[in-house]
């Protein structure tokens, strides 16, 4: 689900870049939501620690964080070397891009003219982003040419995973998600959304947590959910799962209409075994994509803005109708991307993985 996810990210991003509008890929923005979903079930599912008795381990919690950031901060650091030494490059490439191919959603903005926010130029631009700090701080949220803003939403859920553990263990657990969904539907107002400046700031991007914190508990009930039916070796149903379920469900009404649909299809696909979903999923080819999907999502744009500079050269590839463009620019970069984010998975992930393991077990 994961690879999928990347996928549809990358497509989105593609076809942003050629002007092609097309409700699924337009929606991709929607792919980062199940992401977080999908992030807070495995956090739960794969919690070493007692759940309920004794919510807060020291050394758990110390190994979960060594190996969270080991899986994440290897692949970051190497592609923000890599943005730092060819921004001035990629700046000029994109803002050309841009230029000769305004993507869909310009015609809504009066004098659109493509405006470049990268700036690496300051220590605090340094700082904030080795520690995933930068999404915290409004206008930083998008400061470099990668995708990196949810990996700053995704660090603050891992650095409130514990607390939240704990709540669910000590307060009744239709608080946290009534309260997490009361903040998705305040932070907008607060924060901003996306064009739209808030009351208190402006985030071009979802980036701090109020704005998702409800997915991410709507992941982790799924994983309470199966942690309990484990627990009681049991497949059907009882008044604590239904509770789940319920919580569940207010956790994700603040969500879009196509995030609350494929959350329960996901949530179904976690809790039952479904023949056909299960062997299509299981298919090598997928679990190969999943595997490499952090690469695909993170790298990815680091392909697609220069292959827009060198096929906008082109007149014959402008004067193609907007789903040609895509279908070329999809032919030209894909082959790329998945070769690179292949080998950027064996050669900087896996090693990263296996590292934080090692480290964690030392604890």
């Amino acid at each position: 689900m994961r690879g999928l996810l990347a996928v549809w990210v990358y497509l989105g991003h593609v076809a942003n870049a050629v002007s092609f509008h097309q409700y699924v890929l337009a929606a991709h923005a929607l792919a980062v939501d199940f992401f977080m979903i999908l992030s807070g079930f495995l956090m739960i599912h794969t919690w070493k620690a007692d759940l309920y008795n004794h919510p807060f381990n020291l050394k758990t919690t110390l190994r979960f964080y060594i190996a969270r950031f080991f899986r994440i901060a290897p692949l970051y650091y190497l592609l923000l070397l890599v943005c730092y030494l060819a921004l001035p490059t990629l700046s000029l490439m994109h803002a050309a891009a841009l230029k000769a191919i305004p993507p869909p959603w310009a015609t809504t903005i009066a004098n659109y003219a493509p405006a470049i926010g990268w700036n690496f130029d300051s220590v605090q631009w340094l700082l904030l982003h080795l520690s995933f700090g930068f999404g915290l701080v409004p206008g930083m949220e998008a400061s470099s040419p990668l995708p990196d803003w949810s990996l700053s939403l995704e660090m603050q859920f891992y650095l409130v995973l514990p607390l939240l553990i704990v709540l669910c263990a000590r307060v009744p657990i239709i608080l946290l998600a009534a309260a997490s969904a009361l903040l998705a539907i305040a932070a907008p107002a607060w924060f901003g959304n996306y064009l739209e400046a808030g009351s208190v700031a402006h985030f071009g991007q979802p980036s701090v947590l109020a704005y998702r914190l409800n997915a991410f508990v709507a992941g982790m009930l799924i994983g309470y959910f199966l942690k309990q039916r484990a627990a009681q070796s049991t497949e059907g149903l009882n008044r604590h799962n239904i509770y789940l379920i319920v919580c569940a469900a207010i956790c994700v009404a603040p969500l879009s209409k196509p995030v609350i649909l494929g959350f329960f299809c996901l949530a179904a696909l976690a809790l039952w075994r479904i023949p056909f979903a299960t062997a299509t999923l299981s298919f090598k080819p997928l679990r190969q994509l999943g595997d490499i999907s952090y690469s695909v999502y993170l790298a990815h744009l680091l392909i697609v803005i220069p292959a827009m500079y060198w096929l906008i050269q082109n007149p014959v590839f402008m004067t193609q109708s907007t789903a040609w463009r895509f279908v070329l620019a999809v032919a030209v970069t894909a082959p790329i991307i998945f070769l690179m984010s292949y080998l950027l998975n064996k050669t900087i992930e896996q090693p990263g993985i296996k590292l934080g393991r090692w480290l964690a077990k030392r604890v």
